[in-house]
This record gives structure tokens, C-alpha cells and sequence, in this order.
């Protein structure tokens, strides 16, 4: 936890950005993506001036007192307030804190006691010269033919108009204002020896990670682990482990004086309240934990809603195939029509009754809203007001909550394919837009989890699309503007489609030349795993809610990869194989696309991915999914 001086010259530059007496701040402190807001004008001022939610990440914490000193948390980071207002980031490496060297499944490499041992000690001559050569000599751009770009990255996080603030700031001072957010680098690069596509070098206050796969480096979320660490929620057994000694190890007791399980270990320390987001206070109990599916469960989409004459038909194919799973669409607009507190369940109850009879749960997708709820009159966006919908989702899950007399229903997708502007409200898909999801989802799932705290929330299932502008985003982009939103704590599995156009289930993405784009094969699921993991979310897991393969010989946009019915069937049982062998323990419930809707025809091109004939007359996949369950093929 020591401060690094660099010069009374650097905080004489320190600018502040405190607005002036008697003009509001009007919440631009709070913020939705995590609940949490930045109260302190000290932490707030030093933020702002040090480029923001960029190199922090969002607030995780309200302010509180941590070794006597005034302490918050932001997903990168964690600042301190000093007794004089100044404002430091803490050496989150050190011992005591966190100096471990695997979180969540990644391996960082270890401190190099020759390289700190080697570092220019503040005080000495020409210090401020010869620390920032040491970093930029320790802290390459290339390294074994990889642009790890670290040594950029660490000298271009705080730039002159942000310290500055329109004022003078002269450049040959910003590596020193760099060096104080990053701390010296304590290691030479290593690669994740369970990855050979990620890279990571360890700093005093900060770990940088390339990822191959993207070409992005940045700072990993080593706040949002110490928070894990000090309340016990979302902690990794990797790190519990290796944290077994330390005094912040599940710290954070609410109920006890001061919020501390072992006060004795942690004096001058007061937790009360320090992770209840704005408008809460603590409570005394967590949440229960959500629905942990084997790896893989089988699950089908399929299409019961508006047609009792065929619900219990495929609900006996799925029992006979042994599925335990069924995903239908819950329109909003179906259920809240009429005006806002108007509800239908007729049709819902039904679906619920014949599924809970049938043993089969239930997952809903829920989206294209109510007439009353948007004002242009898009088919299927969002809601002009978002409370709207989390009301909606609050009336279902308290409805259909465990110990519901109607059945229960287990599991819910907030929106669908939310990267493609035809499904949400024709509006240009960026990042803002992705912000917009996320606060969509957030009050989603606060409110589902206050009708029943053991629903499981599912995002939106994201389309494999490689197409890259405002009609449609690339989904591993589009998941990485989720969690710089703020995703994060947000929802309890990813949603992913995985409906491939390459053949062969098993085949690295890119490996076939005929198909380019590692969106176009069953494993880009992968990749979008390695974002997760990246994120720190390693823990949850990924829900695939679409998935196979078509044999539509009429439509042009997929003719020309559609494969046979015999080759449909082989590709989908050895799907299920390889998710069981290659993907365990991280992937959940897989629902296949589709048994049918029994009013379509071969003129609609998803009839073409279903496993049988809108008759209900099973198709070779169908046979084949049969004869695997019963032989163990698919135990």
C-alpha cells in the first residue's frame, strides 16, 4: 500500500473538476451499470482527471473505511483518500492484499524478484528519468512475434486533456502520471499456460492482458476480484484458496458491527454498506445461488404457444428423446397487451400446466413489446420506458415462482439477438445501444430476482453474424461493449446461438476455407467463452439457445450451406458429444433449433433446421437424437 511520490511538480498540475458551489451534480456520480455512485469530490475529481471509467472501470463500492483510511472500489482499481485529500491508487499486488497469481482459471506470472529488486527507487538520483527507461525497457510492445502492445498501453492511459483539463501539461510528465496509475512492471511478459492465446505482465498496481484472438490489451477487472474476495460472493475456489491466510478473505458480514466477520484482523476498518448498491442497505443473507445445469442438459425450442391440438405431442417427443428442457417465446405483447397492468395468462398458464405435467422445464424468452409501451411502433423493440418491462418481468416469475399452485417456470432470455437492429427497433447497434441492453437487462433481472430469487436469468442470445456495422454486430464485439457496460453481476448465464454454417461440428473456427468468418462455425461459442473468462466471469456459465444445422435447398441466403438430412443428423449428436467431452463444466443447457411450428411450411426457411416435419413425422435427426440417448451415445 505504499504511495508513489513523483514530484511535488505532478500534483501541482492536478487540476480540479469540482463544480462550483451550489450547482448540482445531477447524478452524473451514479452509475446504472453497477449501482454504485462516486460520492467523495476527492475520488471524483482525481477520476475525472485521470481518464475515468476507461482505466478505472465502473464504481463496485460505496466509499469505506479500509486500514483507517477512506477506500472505494472501481472494477480496475481501488482508490484511497490520504488525511492531506490526496488520492492514490492502491498496489492492489502487494502482500496483504492480492498477490496471487491465478484468478478464475487464468495463471499470471509471478512477481520477478530480480526485475523489482532491480527497480529505480524513489529518491535517487534523476529518479523520474530513470524509472520511466526501466518501464519502457521491461515493458515491450513485441514479444515472441505478438504486438502485446504493453509498453503503449501503459504510456497512453492518461493523456494531457485529461490531466489538464485545458490548462498546460507538459508531455514530458505524462509517463510519471502513467507510472502512478500502473505502478513499475514486477514481471516480464508470460503466456496463460491453459492459453496460449493470452499474454499477461504484472505491474505494482495492474496486470496487462493481450488477447490474440482480438488483438486488445487492457488492465484485468483486479478491483471486481477484490471485492469477491472480501465478500465471498463470486469468489473463485482458485482464489479462496490461495487467499486461505489472508484477513480480507470473506471479511464482509452484514448484520455485525461494522460489517466485519473478524474485526481483530482488520482494525480501523468499517464495511457497513460498502456493496449495497444506491438506494439499498445490506442485507443480512444472499440471494440463492442460480440453477447450476450439468454439462451438457437437452433442451428444444419449440412451438406450443397457440396450439393445444400439438402441445402434447412435442412434449412427448422431448420425453421421449429424454430432453429435460423447452424453450418457447413469452411475447410481452401476448400477456400485457390490452395497457400496462392488463394481463392475459390464459395461454401462459397453459403452456406452464402441460409443461410441469410433462416434467419438462421451462425457459421463456421474453421480448417484442406492447403497442402501448413504444411510440413508433417498431415489431420488436424495447420499451420507451425500460421500468415497464422489468414490471412485466416482475408479474410473470411471482406468478410462476417455485411453489406456484400453475407449475414454475425455471428459467428466462431477457430479449433476443439484441446485436441485430430488426430486434431492437430497427435502431443503429453500437456501443451506446449495448449500455442500453445492459440497463434493460439489470432491471430485468433485479426484478425477477425479487419475485424469486432462484429464477435463473439468461442475456440475450447473441447472433454468430460477422456482418460489422449499425444493421448487425459481430457477437464477441458486441459481448465485450456488454461488459464494458457493465454487464458484469448482472444476469447468471450468457446467452449464445450457435446455428453453424460449416459442416463439421468439430472444426476450429477459420480452418475451412470456405467459410471465413469464425462466426460460421459451431465452436465460435469458444471464443466467446474466452471473453468471459477474460471479463472475469469464468465462474458462470454459457446457455446455448439455438443451435444446428439447416437443409434448406430453396432459400439462396442458406442453400449454399445447407447439408443433407443424414448429415444434419450426425452433425447434431455429435455436437451434444463434443460440448460433453471439450466444454464441460462451462457449458449449461443446450436447446436444439427446433421441433417445428406446425403452421409452417417449406416456404419458411426455419422449418428447414427442425429435426421433424411440421406434421410431426420425424426426420433422421430426430432418429438419430433417439437411438443415441437409448445406446449411451449421449448418456
Amino acid at each position: 500500500m505504499q504511495r508513489l511520490i513523483v514530484g511535488v511538480l505532478l500534483l501541482a498540475l492536478a487540476v480540479s473538476v469540482l463544480p462550483p458551489a451550489g450547482v448540482a451534480l445531477a447524478d452524473e456520480r451514479l452509475f446504472p451499470q453497477t449501482g454504485f455512485r462516486v460520492d467523495d469530490d476527492h475520488v471524483w475529481s482525481y477520476m475525472q482527471s485521470r481518464g475515468g471509467i476507461a482505466n478505472f472501470g465502473y464504481p463496485v463500492s460505496r466509499v469505506f473505511t479500509l486500514n483507517g483510511l477512506k477506500t472505494q472500489l472501481f472494477q480496475r482499481q481501488a482508490l484511497q483518500v490520504f488525511p492531506d485529500g490526496s488520492v492514490q491508487p492502491m498496489n492492489l499486488l502487494d502482500p496483504g492484499l492480492m498477490p496471487y497469481t491465478q484468478i478464475n482459471g487464468s495463471t499470471f506470472p509471478a512477481v520477478d524478484e530480480a526485475l523489482k529488486a532491480a527497480t529505480p527507487k524513489v529518491g535517487e538520483p534523476d529518479y523520474d528519468t530513470r524509472i520511466v527507461a526501466f518501464v519502457r525497457a521491461n515493458a515491450p510492445d513485441e514479444w515472441n512475434r505478438l504486438r502485446v502492445n504493453f509498453g503503449k498501453t501503459f504510456f497512453s492511459a492518461i493523456t494531457c486533456d485529461q490531466v489538464a483539463r485545458g490548462g498546460a501539461c507538459p508531455e514530458e510528465l505524462l509517463p510519471l502520471f502513467n507510472l502512478a496509475l500502473w505502478g513499475a512492471p514486477i514481471s516480464g511478459p508470460a503466456f496463460d499456460p491453459n492459453n496460449r492465446n493470452f499474454v499477461y505482465q504484472r505491474f505494482q498496481r495492474g496486470i496487462l492482458h493481450y488477447d490474440a484472438t482480438t488483438g486488445a490489451t487492457q488492465g484485468i477487472l483486479l478491483g471486481d476480484w477484490l471485492k469477491s474476495l472480501i465478500t465471498g460472493q463470486g469468489l473463485p475456489p482458485d482464489l479462496a484458496q490461495q487467499a486461505s491466510s489472508s484477513k480480507l478473505l470473506r471479511q464482509y458480514a452484514a448484520g455485525q458491527p461494522g460489517a466485519i466477520a473478524r474485526p481483530a484482523e482488520l482494525p480501523g476498518s468499517d464495511l457497513a454498506n460498502a456493496f449495497a448498491p444506491v438506494g439499498t442497505t445490506e442485507q443480512s443473507s444472499p440471494p440463492s445461488s442460480p440453477y447450476a445445469a450439468r454439462s451438457p442438459e437437452y433442451g428444444m425450442n419449440i412451438f406450443v404457444w397457440g396450439h393445444p391440438d400439438t402441445t402434447g405431442r412435442d412434449l412427448g417427443r422431448l420425453a421421449e428423446l429424454h430432453f429435460g428442457w423447452q424453450k418457447t417465446l413469452f411475447q410481452w405483447r401476448e400477456i400485457e397487451g390490452a395497457c400496462k397492468g392488463c394481463f392475459d395468462w390464459r395461454e401462459s398458464d397453459r403452456v406452464i400446466q402441460a409443461s410441469s405435467a410433462a416434467g419438462v422445464k421451462v425457459l421463456a424468452r421474453l421480448d417484442f413489446q406492447p403497442k402501448w409501451a413504444r411510440a413508433d411502433g417498431a415489431h420488436n423493440g424495447p420499451p420507451d420506458n425500460y421500468q415497464d418491462f422489468a414490471d412485466f418481468v416482475s408479474a410473470l416469475v411471482s406468478r410462476y415462482k417455485q411453489g406456484s399452485p400453475i407449475g414454475r417456470l425455471h428459467a428466462i432470455e431477457i430479449w433476443n439477438e439484441v446485436n441485430l437492429a430488426r430486434e431492437w427497433g430497427n435502431k443503429p447497434i453500437n456501443q451506446a445501444q449495448a449500455a442500453d441492453y445492459v440497463r434493460l437487462l439489470k432491471l430485468a433481472y433485479q426484478a425477477a430476482k425479487a419475485a424469486d430469487s432462484s429464477i435463473t436469468v439468461v442475456t440475450s442470445g447473441l447472433s454468430p453474424t460477422g456482418w460489422n456495422d449499425d444493421t448487425a454486430r459481430p457477437d464477441d464485439t458486441y459481448l465485450q461493449w456488454l461488459y464494458n457496460a457493465g454487464l458484469k453481476g448482472n444476469y447468471d448465464v450468457l446467452g449464445a446461438h450457435g446455428n453453424a454454417q460449416a459442416p463439421d461440428p468439430e472444426a476450429a473456427p477459420n480452418s475451412d476455407p470456405r467459410f471465413p468468418h469464425p462466426s460460421f462455425y459451431f465452436r465460435r461459442v469458444e471464443q466467446l467463452r474466452d471473453l468471459m473468462v477474460k471479463n472475469g466471469d469464468a465462474a458462470k456459465q454459457v446457455w446455448l439457445l439455438e443451435f444446428g444445422w439447416t437443409s434448406d435447398t430453396i432459400h439462396p441466403t442458406y442453400s449454399w450451406y445447407a447439408v443433407s438430412e443424414d448429415r444434419k443428423a450426425q452433425n447434431i449428436v455429435r455436437a451434444f458429444q463434443y460440448a460433453r467431452q471439450s466444454w464441460a463444466p462451462w457449458i449449461g443447457v443446450m436447446m436444439l433449433w427446433t421441433l417445428p411450428d406446425p403452421s409452417w411450411s417449406v416456404d419458411r426457411e426455419e422449418a428447414w433446421w427442425a429435426i421433424a416435419d411440421p406434421s410431426g413425422a420425424p426426420r433422421p435427426a430426430y432418429n438419430a437424437l433417439l437411438q443415441a440417448r437409448y445406446n449411451g451415445t449421449l448418456p
